[in-house]
């Protein structure tokens, strides 16, 4: 007999530090503090002139860029190359300050592929103006001692650069985005091929009645990518071939009053992926099936009435995200765990006014890496988290029931400092939420760090006849585990015939166990005879319940040399069926 249990239907529990947290259904709210990392607040803080709509750009646990600007001063950039203990300005030599009304530019979006190689996009820094006549991306080679113009909208054409991105699995694949000149107008989009270097610009994605969200750009690979939308008619764009078409999806309840769709993230698979927009309640959007439909995914410990800016990063190799809602007054910061199974909180009381957030992780198979997430606010603020994500995640655990024997067998999609899975068992109607019911039998070392699917099997032996309840408890060199429990039981059914087995082990000093099958209710007698055939010790003498069975024979008082066991078994009708094997002792 075989049972799956996927992952996702699974019951299941998480400890960190001796506290415990059940999960109950789908989604799990810990509601204590489970997590690594806090969010700190960075060196030189506050940023000046960073204007209301800051971008920022990890490169890596050390470098971080942050750009904004606003109507007094233009765009500003912002370099630290020291994790963010100090950030200097940058210089933005060949930039254009004004526009040709004489009002200043910002930077709405920032992409570096290192601390020298950085892309930005310009609009207008006046939020009255919204869109920009003839915006403008640029790219620098040297760390922002010249800048030049990569292309722009032309002449005449408005436009407000919405991101830069390139993909995590092919770095030399980056899109930029450009809002249309008005809203029944035409997305400018360019793309690079080779790091940067050229770019190109793409057949026109068409929106009616829709401008982009800044920000809300991703790129998973050249084939797939996109950005969000704002409500009123069409809202999140995606495109599956490289952009020669796109699709447009709405999310599910989703009204023309909540704003712009703030933020889109996909797993690296295609399938899973978050969606929110700039002033929601206490949910998200999730999709499974690479945005045709999105649906809502309630976020506990968020009052209905919440409202801010919402940033979702997924983290590329993982299937774990970071969130955070935020505004002027709250702040709600969330690590996502198996594609929307778990929400890990953080404590996040400064977490406000936040804009953007960006992440950079990178899983070595000899080191445990930490994702750094940066917030960027619009007050010139720059927090910073460094956490890990989970450190396993289960694709699937599964049994199968062969005679006496459960074969347990689980698959992890990725491991981060996993020591192992210790496996327990519980037998019957034992309560299973406490926790000394349990039995540990065993230990399966885990891999450490490793992507990719790896296959664990253990097998649980010589059963008796009853129903068994497993879990196994994932185990971190910190010390950190996690229980994942299947929502079922394995049954070791009634055996089909009367049978003797060997005793084990054997030889043996002094203690074997000897085990027997009976396929109905029966007397059994079971006798222990020295090489004489003189009877030394009976075993079990009295009625049986069908199924498997185990007893011990203890030989301390005895010598060395050859025994014998036979079980007499008379069932119900009268039949009488015996059977012999021999032991040795050996001391």
């Amino acid at each position: 007999m075989n049972k799956n249990y996927n992952i996702n239907t699974m019951k299941k529990s998480k400890t960190k530090s001796g506290k415990i947290a059940v999960i109950i259904g789908l989604l799990l709210i810990l509601t204590s503090n489970l997590s690594f990392g806090q969010w700190v607040v960075t060196g030189n803080s506050s940023l000046s002139n960073i204007g209301s709509f800051p971008s920022t750009c990890v490169v890596d646990q050390n470098v971080i860029f942050v750009a904004g600007g606003d109507n007094t001063v233009g765009g500003v950039i912002y370099r630290s190359t020291n994790a963010g203990a100090n950030f200097t300005k940058l210089s933005i030599n060949g930039i254009t300050v004004r526009d040709n009304k004489n009002k200043y530019r910002f930077f709405s979006c920032i992409y570096a592929k290192d601390a020298n190689n950085i892309f930005v996009g310009d609009a207008s820094a006046y939020a009255t103006d919204g869109l920009l006549l003839n915006a403008k991306f640029y790219k620098t080679t040297n760390g922002g001692t010249n800048w030049t113009v990569v292309d722009q909208t032309g002449s005449g054409v408005y436009g407000f650069f919405n991101g830069i991105v390139f993909s995590k699995s092919n770095p030399q694949f980056g899109i930029a985005h450009c809002d249309p000149s008005d809203a029944n107008g035409t997305f400018l989009i360019w793309k690079t091929t080779n790091g940067g270097s050229n770019w190109t610009k793409m057949s026109n994605a068409q929106a009616p009645n829709a401008y982009g969200a800044q920000n809300s750009l991703f790129v998973i690979d050249q084939n797939f990518f996109g950005f969000g939308l704002n409500i009123s008619n069409a809202r999140v764009a995606i495109t599956t071939n490289g952009g020669t078409n796109w699709n447009y999806y709405s999310l599910n309840g989703a009204t023309s009053t909540q704003g712009f769709i703030s933020t889109v993230t996909f797993n690296d698979d295609k399938l899973h992926g978050y969606a929110a927009v700039s002033s929601t309640n206490n949910f998200i959007w999730k999709t499974t099936n690479g945005g045709q439909t999105w649906d809502t995914l309630r976020v506990d410990g968020v009052p209905n009435n919440a409202s801010g800016q919402a940033n979702i990063k997924y983290i590329s190799g993982t299937n774990s995200a970071f969130y955070v809602l935020s505004s002027a007054t709250t702040g709600y910061s969330f690590k996502i765990l198996d594609n929307g199974a778990e929400f890990s909180p953080y404590v996040s009381s400064n977490l406000l006014n936040v804009m953007h957030v960006d992440s950079f992780y990178q899983l070595t198979d000899k080191a445990v890496g930490e994702v750094t997430t940066v917030a960027v606010t619009n007050t010139g603020s720059v927090l910073k988290l460094q956490d890990s994500p989970l450190p396993v995640t289960l694709a699937s655990f599964t049994y199968a029931v062969s005679g006496r024997n459960v074969n347990l067998k689980w698959i992890t999609s990725s491991e981060q400092n996993n020591s192992g899975f210790e496996v327990w068992r519980i037998f019957g109607d034992a309560d299973r939420s406490i926790a000394s019911n349990w039995t540990n039998i065993g230990f399966i070392q885990g891999k450490g760090n490793v992507t990719g699917n790896t296959e664990y099997n253990f097998t649980d032996k010589n059963l008796s006849t009853g129903k068994y309840y497993y879990r196994i408890k994932q185990v971190d060199y910190n010390g950190n585990y996690e229980y994942f429990d299947l929502n079922g039981s394995a049954n070791i059914g009634a055996p089909s015939k009367i049978t003797l087995g060997q005793n084990y082990p054997n030889p043996f000093n002094p203690v074997t166990s000897i085990g027997y099958e009976i396929p109905q209710d029966a007397r059994v007698t079971m006798k222990v005879y020295d090489i004489a055939g003189r009877e030394i010790s009976t075993l079990v003498n009295e009625k049986m319940a069908a199924g498997y069975h185990t007893v011990r024979f203890d030989a301390s008082n005895y010598s060395s040399g050859m025994y014998f066991y036979k079980v007499v078994v008379r069932s119900a009708n009268g039949t009488v069926s015996e059977y012999t094997k021999t032991m040795s002792v050996v001391k």
